[in-house]
Order: C-alpha cells, then structure tokens, then sequence
C-alpha cells in the first residue's frame, strides 16, 4: 500500500486536469492505495462538490488558505500584495510538509505545471516528487518555459500529454525521459433524448481560447433553420463580443444555454458537435463526443491533434478557415443518417483504446514502483522558508487577508 499525495490545480471540477486525476485517484483507491489530494481553498460551491465526490470515491482532501497558488507570472491574477503573496506561498509549503510528516506520504504528484509549492515541500522531506504537465507552453502558459530548470531538478520523473505536448517536452528536456499519460474523462454513457431536427451543438466555456466565434462565422453562411446551440458558462467580454457581432450581422437561430452539471443531457440524437477551439492541451469534450457517438468536428490545434492519434476519427478544419468549416458542417448535414451510423458504430472501439490503466500506465507502474528520491539542492534551504520571527508576522497577515477572501473568490 503507497500513500500518495496530489497537488491539486483548482479544488474543483470545471477543468480537464481534475477530471481526468480524479479518475486516477479513484483506480488507485480501488487498488488499496491511500490517495490524499490538496487544493486551494476558494469559498466557491463547486469545491463543496469536489470534497464531497472525493469522499464518496475514499479520497482524502485537505484545502490550504492561499492567495496565489500558481506560480507568480501564471495566469489568474495577483491577489493581495506582493509581501502578502509571499508569507503566503511559505505558509503553504509549510502545511504541504506538514501534511507529508503527518500522513507519511510516500510520493507527491503535482497535477499541473503551474504549481511549485509540492515539489519544493517534497524536496525538504526526502519524498519522491512526479510533475504531470498537462499545459502547452504557449500563449498563457508560455511563462513557464524560464521554469523548466526548476522542474528539471525537483521531479523524479516528468509527464506530458501524449502526443504533440509529449513531443514538445522532449525538446525542452533533451537530458530527460518524459513520459506520457492520456487524460481521461468517466462519462455515463446513456442514450440521447430523441431529437425533431439536426441542430449544431457546442460544449465548453465561451471564451476566446475555445473561440466560438468562429463557429458562429461559420453557421452564418450556411442556409436553412438550423439551430446553433452553445451549452456552457462564460467569460463576460468574450460573450459579448460574440453578441455583438450576431446582433451586427443578423444572424438567428442561435442559443447560448449556459453552464450544466452534465452537458450531455441536453444532446439529442440528431446533434453534431463542433469544437473550434484555438489551443487545447487534449480535448476531453471531443472524447466524450466520440464516446457518446455524436458526429463531431473539431479544429486542428495541437490538443485535438492528439486525441485524433488516439481514435483517428471525426472530421478536422483547419483553424480560420472558416468557409471550408462551413462546408464541412453542410456536408455533415446532407449525410447526417450515414455519419451517424458510422459515429455509433464507433463507441466499441472507443470504449476499447480508452480506459485508466492504458491512459495512465506509465505513471501507474512508476507509482507501484515509486521512484528513488534524489537529493535537491533546495532542501539545504527550509531554514529560509518560515522562520521563527515571521511565524508571528504570518499570522496577522493571514488574519487580514482572510477577511478579505472570506467573501469573495480568491483569484488563483
């Protein structure tokens, strides 16, 4: 029996990175392992629910009071004062140690890029320490390339998505073996509501990145009554730039639902799925279209290129192209009865190339085998992290600031 610790990103489950762990650390649960997950505590409902999933599926939760739990250039923001962030980011590598003391954890496995503090804290206790990076480093998360030393001396062993980041990160780690993992998403697969019309669906939070935009481009060239459905919450000034644009050029026909526990429930068996996103790490909403056999589209960015390795199925546009995507949407439509066949006769083969332990395997064999630990420079350091004459200090900041954030949505 191994005592594993993840560093969580977020504390919830509105990402793909704690979807695709959560199944992990349930298939090790089930294994007899001990699996302990720590999070950033936010004061938000969605992390009630992941608390209580967690538990339900035996898994331990302890969230931590932080300011900024990323990295200081990362996205999200920057919460409280530059001193305050500081006594802070101590504060939590000092409860992520003593997490490791108190529990006896075995191994530590940060599950993203953007956070430091359990490397450094398995670091100073002589514990093996796993990075899973899920992040392509681009655009918002290309800060993280001045990281990569740092990563390189506090891991045993580097995870990349398989595929186009798996092949990225070989070249930013030339000394190194990066393995690779598949996220993976559990989906009930159930049969879809019966439908009256083709609709054109889309599944994701509207924000420039999934550029949605672009779809609604497309739906504005192609002719009839077709309807173009948006399931999913949004970022305000994306939203209303998209508004803008319909309202400017008279488009009809469109619905933005909003955010739904399970999406799926609101497909219907004459959906098509179009994903027209400009960056993804993998792409679990087209897995889950795949899985469920509903005909799906989806842009040529790097994630989706990587999830089409896997099952090789789907259709696929080129990014901007929005003429070609048009046609390949009124394509769909004219053989819809055909497509549909083929999407799901599918779902066996599917199902059959995407389950945990294939998704998962290298890091599943390297945690029934954990690792030895290599001695890091930054241990010789705990001294510095929290000293005796700041302990005092930290606490009055903590107090202060947590009146703050008691209110409000502390920004990652």
């Amino acid at each position: 029996m191994k005592k594993i610790l993840f560093i969580s990103p977020t504390g919830t489950f509105d990402n793909g990175a704690e979807i695709s762990i959560f199944s992990l650390m349930k298939y090790l649960v089930n294994l007899g392992d001990e699996v302990y997950a720590v999070a950033p505590q936010h004061f938000r409902p969605a992390q009630t629910d992941y608390f209580n999933l967690c538990r339900e599926a035996g898994i331990y939760v302890h969230f931590i009071p932080s300011l900024k739990w990323w990295w200081e250039d990362a996205p999200g923001g920057l919460a409280g004062t530059h001193e305050e962030r500081i006594y802070f980011y101590k504060k939590n590598i000092l409860d992520i140690q003593q997490f490791i003391q108190t529990k006896s954890i075995d191994l530590v496995i940060t599950n993203t890029v953007n956070i430091f503090q359990g490397a450094v804290a398995a670091a100073i206790e002589n514990v093996p320490h796993y990075w899973l990076i899920h992040e392509f480093p681009k655009n918002e998360f290309a800060y993280y390339l001045s990281k990569t030393k740092f990563i390189d001396c506090n891991s045993e062993a580097i995870y990349g998505v398989s595929g186009e980041l798996q092949r990225e990160l070989k070249k930013m780690f030339p000394n190194r073996i990066v393995k690779s993992f598949t996220p993976y998403t559990k989906l009930k697969i159930a049969k879809l509501k019966n439908g009256d019309n083709i609709r054109i669906v889309s599944i994701g939070r509207i924000t420039k990145g999934k550029n949605q935009l672009e779809l609604i481009k497309a739906f504005s060239l192609l002719d009839g009554n077709t309807k173009l459905i948006f399931i999913g919450d949004w970022d305000s000034e994306y939203k209303k730039e998209c508004d803008d644009w319909i309202c400017e050029h008279h488009v009809k026909n469109i619905e933005f639902i909003g955010n739904r526990e399970n999406p799926w429930d609101l497909i219907t068996e004459k959906d098509i799925c179009v994903l027209t996103s400009s960056m993804e790490t993998f792409g679990l909403v087209y897995v889950e279209a795949l899985l469920q056999g509903v005909p799906v589209i989806i842009s040529d960015n790097l994630g989706f290129k990587s999830v089409y390795e896997i099952f090789k199925f789907g259709t696929m546009y080129s990014l901007g192209e929005i003429e070609k995507l048009s046609g390949t949407i009124s394509k769909y439509m004219e053989n819809f009865i055909q497509i549909k066949k083929e999407s799901i006769d599918f779902i066996p083969k599917a199902l059959s190339l995407y389950d945990v332990a294939s998704s998962y395997k290298e890091l599943i064999l390297d945690i029934d085998n954990i690792l030895p630990y290599k001695k890091k420079g930054i241990s010789s350091l705990n001294y510095l992290l929290i000293t005796n004459k700041e302990e005092n200090k930290l606490k009055k900041v903590l107090k202060r600031v947590f009146r703050k954030i008691k209110s409000k949505t502390c920004n990652l």
